[in-house]
């Protein structure tokens, strides 16, 4: 996708009054203008390899050195601790098996083996338990996702959405795997005048030519939710709300094999600080695709699923249902069941799930963000670019996506709206 700059008036595009948009009732018609490539999915060159703050610095003489490396940005999440035995102990999880909301989710060894074991080697051989300048991880970009705000309370504060940071992660000779990972971090707001500063403080960039002013204000504004202690209280000071994989590292992927491309989800722990696998949100598990009890829940739920309020529970009917790790095995790449009345239902808890949101239910192979080589940027989706796809249940109904035109209107609104008017939460908001 081109950078491009899209025009809006919310009034003429109905964005005020629409909630779908997450819009008000009764704002002025005000144009807006929101760029797209600098304002909410950054991922030029010109930032992704800035030489300074991509750069792992074990102890920098100025604050922008490794200001975006992976080992800056685990320093900061892991607060007090040494990062190197605090980022070991989340790669462990993948070597062992793990129980989550009392599912067991198996060792990917594969990922282990291949990502980190070599790291780890290599960075005994330099004398350390993790060498963070030679660490596996390569970065995507920014991305901006103040359409998941909620005024949901977390502790003393409430959430503006989310500011994130996707890395691609690397082999051992710099190619990129097929694996993904990604920082989700609250943007931190005590009400609805601090969400709209957020969205202001994102809008600014887009005035900024790319260029070296443009990184100075992205660090200073990524500093305000991915840096040290930014939220006392929370666990090790941290904003991190949580840490994602899209894991698949051979050298391609097998679809019908018994590896599972796997997605997984990691929280910082109240009581270790450390990265621990949780559930992954939103996601139903896997091993009840087509089953009735799934047919039973979007059933019973319908309504709460069409207007964008449902959550996934952990357990249903007294069984657990979110997910312990999102992931096909043989290969899941949408959610169905027979005796669901409304596919519409149906669909967004489909979309909702990691496993379908990356395959079949939106026409993607598997990643929103592809994992890139040296000097090219990141790919996009066509779910987040613009892309038609037929309903994998009803074929005749062809889903338009083009999330990153929603996020537009979502962003216009926040910036087109009082404060007083902004509403708690946008409806249908995606967790992906």
């Amino acid at each position: 996708m081109q950078a491009v700059r899209i025009p809006l008036a919310c009034l003429a595009l109905g964005l005020c009054g629409s909630s779908a948009a997450g819009a008000s009732q009764g704002i002025g018609a005000s144009a807006c203008t929101i760029d797209v490539e600098r304002e909410l999915w950054i991922r030029d060159l010109s930032v992704v390899e800035d030489p300074v703050r991509t750069t792992w610095v074990e102890q920098p003489a100025h604050p922008s050195e490794g200001a975006w490396s992976f080992g800056r940005l685990m320093s900061h999440a892991s607060g007090l601790q040494d990062p190197a035995p605090f980022v070991l102990h989340l790669f462990e999880q993948f070597r062992t098996p793990q129980v989550v909301n009392g599912l067991l989710v198996p060792p990917q060894l594969v990922f282990f083996q291949q990502i980190v074991a070599p790291w780890i080697a290599a960075s005994q051989a330099n004398g350390r338990l993790l060498d963070f300048s030679i660490a596996p991880f390569r970065l995507n970009g920014f991305v901006n996702r103040i359409d998941l705000r909620s005024f949901v309370t977390h502790g003393a504060e409430t959430s503006a959405g989310e500011g994130r940071i996707v890395f691609t992660v690397l082999f051992p000779d710099g190619r990129p795997s097929l694996t993904t990972l990604i920082l989700e971090y609250h943007l931190l707001a005590r009400d609805a005048h601090e969400v709209k500063a957020w969205g202001e403080a994102w809008h600014e960039l887009g005035s900024i030519p790319f260029g070296p002013d443009y990184n100075r204000a992205l660090e200073d504004l990524v500093n305000r939710f991915a840096g040290p202690n930014v939220a006392p209280g929370r666990p090790n000071g941290s904003a991190l709300r949580q840490l994602r994989t899209n894991e698949f590292s051979r050298t391609r992927p097998v679809v019908f094999g018994s590896d599972p491309w796997q997605w997984r989800e990691f929280r910082l722990s109240a009581d270790s600080g450390l990265l621990v696998q949780t559930t992954a949100e939103q996601a139903v598990d896997t091993s009840l695709n087509r089953s009735a009890l799934l047919a039973e829940y979007v059933n019973e739920h319908e309504a709460a699923i069409l207007d964008g309020t449902f959550v996934v529970p952990l357990t249903y009917q007294g069984q657990p249902f979110r997910s312990g790790a999102s992931d096909g095995e043989p290969f899941t790449a949408f959610l169905s069941a027979p005796g669901i009345h409304s596919n519409e239902a149906r669909h967004l808890v489909s979309l909702n799930s990691c496993v379908a949101c990356h395959s079949d239910e939106t026409g993607t192979l598997f990643f929103h963000s592809f994992p890139r080589f040296l000097g090219q940027r990141t790919l996009l989706s066509p779910f987040l670019t613009g892309s038609s796809v037929p309903d994998p249940v009803e074929p005749t109904v062809v889903r338009r996506f083009d999330d990153l035109k929603r996020r537009v209107h979502d962003l216009c609104s926040v910036l087109c709206s009082p404060a007083s008017a902004l509403p708690r939460q946008p409806r249908l908001a995606r967790v992906h």
